[in-house]
């Protein structure tokens, strides 16, 4: 089914009208737009709708625009229009409405197809004779449309409706009554817990149920608006032994939520008394009994609470966020069960202070799975002034695995007073505290900081330290965005550093890539020593840019050890890629480049590329048989890239690559990149063809199974005649040779003549399904709907020698009509010595 496109003068046409209609009048467009969905039916074409509602949003922001959109929208919703037309001009009332709309959707309420819609606009328009006009709907209307008005109104919280909402508590109809009573709820006030009090006392028990729930909403409000004592009554009376459990604990949260209603007491009884579902809760609602009295109170209760209890006290007690419970969560860390432990090791995160932090390292440091993780947070998250001294104190004596955890958290909680600590223990005896130190450096180190840092790099406690101050000044280096910043310290003791120290000052200065930086790495490279010519060396191939790029193809051509050589043909290669003229670069790097290996480092780099001139240089080393795989690797994937802007030359390379390289991989994707580049060529263009045929009451997916006179072997008088139409480049437009038409099949076949017999690939088309006979087997069936493109169905196939014949039949569903055929090998690279004749 192929895609119809727009000829360029009907996109001309399209672009020119849809100027004009910009230009047009909006109120304009709109008319015309709400003209055309006033018949508008749900599942039909919906534009009309789009643009008139994109009309409406926009004309929201302008207040002239808005009115005359919503004289517009009320007109086109008098006039004669579909359900589904009238109920979307109601909802776009809601972006533009104003006092003007009301009546119009008032007289809508009582109509069961549009009344849904009206109440929405109506219930959102913020002007009082929106909320008037629910209201006097509600003696108008009955059943689901009185329920859903009295549902706005209680969203609304509308006080003044209260009294009637109240009459019809008694409602015959038991859901205009429980609406009633769930809309007196949300309303609140002493006026509504009144009536529902009254209610239900009389109230049959689903009814009751509905009211009791309207009854605790009406306490919350009363609560909101500080009428606690009132509020007090309702949640006593709901609170009572012998209440619905839910109820129980809804009153009792809300109990704990009134000042002097004695909320510690309840919650300390509900807490300990028998129902777990009510303890559980009442542990929950402990957060709002407020005051350290509280906190110690329920403190005290922890030893005596069944584990799954103590658990979720000690997590409230961390919520509540007051240090008084510290304690008793500190001592709750040693309990036996795990899940109470983690609990008090994550709660002391937010209300411990210096007291906790040795047991938050012991913790860490006993290196427990679940527990450590949490402990080690919540060292992170303290809060208490004395937190930082207390670990900085940790940090300086005591057992090594705690030492190393306290520096650790000090550079997390990024401790200011814990940098003139660090460099005294960056310089101690103990190597894991000391290495700790040397990191924490890292996090905590400002520019200001940093010479007094690379002065420590000079000289280590130990040599082996060295690498972690250049890892901690590379975390420096992030905090200081002037490059030049970074090297200054560096550059000003570089001269007269120990020579053990220059290789990491080097490799620093490398990383920051400043201008002076450069400058010293070039007389870096010249140094007596080894290691500190290698790390110059390093830090030059590991320069950002381009800007070393003639140094080191220099120090390529110059340098005798290894190392440093292939450090900086390596650095050379990357820096070839970013160069303006890479083909020329990489050809100066593979004149330099003397052993394979280094070759085959060039062919790597080369890879990236997609010009011709890199291609040539690696058609050039596909002679050489030690290179031939990269070379070949190489050349495929430069292919992969040129291939749309240059087919011949990327043809021509992949038949080099072919016949030259052995490699299975390379080979392989040659032939698929080979593949793309011909999957144009070679189609068969010479068919017979004959139908289409239809069949009554046959869809085309029908017809794909039906066996019509062209696939059977006796049928006579077939009328065959030579495809002459629709012959394109690569495929066959049945469209035009045979006829267009939906749901009908038509039939090609051809011979095709083989010089030896042989397994090959028919790599097929078709709009939509098709089905292929070779030598009377079917060897391919596929019922698809889609359009037609190259080497959509892959097919195994043998060929005998001499003539084959192939039938094939393609059915259409509906839209274009086309096939294509190849035959190919089995790897889908071209199969020579094949003729075709149409017979």
């Amino acid at each position: 089914m192929k895609l119809r496109l727009f000829s360029p003068l009907v996109a001309l046409a399209l672009l020119t009208h849809a100027a004009f209609a910009a230009e047009r009048d909006p109120m304009a467009r709109l008319e015309e737009a709400l003209q055309t969905a006033a018949s508008y039916e749900y599942g039909k074409e919906a534009q009309p709708l789009k643009t008139a509602e994109q009309i409406v949003v926009t004309a929201a922001k302008d207040p002239q625009q808005r009115a005359a959109a919503e004289q517009r929208l009320l007109a086109a919703l008098g006039a004669p229009a579909t359900r589904d037309a009238r109920e979307f001009l109601c909802r776009q009332l809601f972006f533009v409405g104003t006092t003007q709309c009301i009546p119009a959707l008032e007289a809508l309420l009582t109509d069961p197809a549009l009344a849904h819609m009206a109440r929405y606009v109506l219930g959102r328009l913020e002007y009082p004779e929106a909320l008037s006009a629910l209201r006097r709907s509600l003696g108008k209307t009955s059943g689901t449309l009185q329920v859903g008005i009295i549902t706005t109104l209680g969203e609304r919280r509308d006080g003044e409706c209260a009294s009637d909402l109240a009459s019809l508590l008694d409602s015959p109809d038991s859901a205009v009554a429980k609406a009633a009573a769930t809309a007196l709820g949300k309303i609140g006030g002493s006026f509504a817990t009144e009536k529902l009090s009254l209610a239900r006392g009389k109230a049959p028990a689903e009814l009751g149920e509905q009211i009791d729930d309207a009854l605790i909403a009406c306490a919350d409000r009363l609560v909101a608006e500080g009428k606690g004592p009132q509020a007090a009554g309702v949640y006593r009376a709901f609170y009572a032994p012998g209440q619905p459990k839910r109820l129980r604990i809804a009153a009792l949260r809300g109990l704990v939520s009134v000042p002097n209603a004695d909320a510690l007491t309840l919650l300390v009884e509900a807490i300990h008394g028998p129902d777990p579902e009510l303890a559980a809760s009442a542990i929950g609602f402990s957060h709002l009994a407020s005051g350290a009295p509280a906190t110690r109170a329920l403190a005290e209760l922890l030893p005596s609470l069944p584990t799954d209890a103590q658990e979720l006290l000690v997590a409230a007690l961390g919520v509540r966020g007051d240090r008084a419970a510290t304690p008793a969560v500190a001592a709750a860390t040693r309990s036996e069960n795990e899940r109470v432990r983690i609990a008090a090791l994550d709660a002391l995160g937010a209300i411990g202070d210096g007291t906790v932090v040795e047991t938050l390292l012991g913790a860490v440091t006993r290196a427990q799975p679940n527990e450590a993780p949490v402990a080690r947070a919540s060292l992170e998250r303290l809060t208490a002034e004395d937190v930082d001294a207390v670990l900085i104190q940790a940090a300086r004596a005591g057992e090594p695995k705690a030492r190393i955890e306290a520096i650790r958290a000090l550079a997390k909680r990024k401790a200011a007073i814990a940098l003139s600590p660090m460099f005294l223990l960056a310089m101690e005896e103990e190597p894991g505290a000391r290495e700790a130190a040397i990191r924490a450096l890292g996090d905590l180190a400002a520019e200001s900081d940093l010479p007094a840092v690379v002065s420590l790099l000079l000289k280590p406690k130990s040599a082996g330290d060295r690498d972690t101050f250049e890892a901690a000044i590379e975390a420096v280096f992030r905090r200081i965005p002037a490059a030049e910043n970074q090297a200054r310290p560096l550059m000003a003791v570089l001269d007269s550093a120990p020579v053990e120290a220059k290789p990491a000052l080097l490799r620093l200065l490398g990383r920051t890539a400043a201008p002076a930086a450069l400058a010293a790495l070039r007389e870096g490279v010249k140094a007596e020593d080894a290691a500190v010519r290698e790390a110059a060396v390093r830090a030059l191939a590991d320069w950002p840019d381009a800007t070393p790029a003639e140094d080191l193809l220099s120090l390529v051509r110059t340098l005798t050890e290894p190392t440093p050589k292939l450090i900086a043909l390596r650095g050379y290669v990357r820096m070839a890629g970013l160069s303006k003229d890479p083909a020329r670069s990489y050809a100066r790097a593979m004149e330099a480049a003397q052993r394979p290996e280094d070759k085959r480092m060039v062919l790597s780099g080369l890879g990236t590329t997609s010009s011709p001139e890199a291609l040539d240089l690696v058609e050039a080393s596909l002679a050489d048989e030690s290179l031939q795989a990269e070379a070949g690797l190489a050349a495929t994937q430069i292919v992969d890239r040129l291939r749309q802007r240059d087919p011949n030359r990327a043809h021509a390379a992949l038949k080099h690559v072919l016949a030259t390289t052995r490699d299975p991989a390379v080979r392989q994707k040659a032939v698929d990149l080979l593949n793309e580049v011909e999957r144009f060529q070679d189609h068969i263009l010479t068919w017979m063809g004959v139908g289409p045929f239809t069949e009554k009451g046959k869809d085309g997916e029908a017809l794909f199974d039906l066996v019509l006179a062209p696939e059977q072997p006796d049928a006579k008088e077939v009328p065959w005649k030579r495809i002459t139409q629709g012959v394109g480049t690569w495929d066959i437009n049945l469209d035009q040779a045979l006829g267009s038409g939906d749901n009908q099949a038509g039939y090609a076949r051809a011979q095709v003549w083989s010089p030896a017999a042989r397994e090959a690939r028919l790599e097929l088309g078709s709009d939509d399904g098709i089905k292929v006979w070779l030598n009377g087997k079917l060897v391919h069936a596929n019922n698809a709907a889609r359009g037609c493109a190259p080497r959509q169905d892959l097919v195994k196939a043998d060929l005998r020698e001499g003539w084959n014949d192939l039938l094939l039949k393609i059915v259409n569903r509906g839209g274009g009509w086309a096939f294509a055929c190849r035959i190919r090998q089995p790897d889908g690279s071209a199969l020579e010595g094949l003729k075709v004749e149409a017979k």
